[in-house]
């Protein structure tokens, strides 16, 4: 088993898969990487999207989580990257 949790983010794509963005505001946590990637299949089916797994460093599994994304600059050299943080209660919905 992997020493880390992973979280499950779903994702919504362009028709031309140049750009996703995250379409569930509460990911999934799992213990590991394999249990992650186990359960991806039957999450995904019938519903178009598309997911990944991702390192989840210093979550517990089953935990509340959210994606978080961090835009840096503007124009052509945008930098866009996700975290997985731990949710707390006077989190926004």
């Amino acid at each position: 088993m992997d020493p880390m949790a992973a979280a499950m983010i779903l994702l919504t794509c362009s028709a031309d898969m140049q750009s996703c963005h995250a379409s569930d505001a509460h990911p999934a946590v799992y213990a590991g990487m394999d249990e992650c990637y186990a359960a991806l299949p039957v999450r995904l089916e019938g519903t178009g999207l598309i997911g990944k797994c991702e390192p989840a460093k210093g979550i517990v599994p089953g935990s509340e989580v959210a994606v978080v994304r961090v835009v840096r600059r503007v124009g052509p050299d945008t930098v866009a990257k996700d975290y997985i943080v731990t949710r707390t209660d006077s989190a926004a919905q």
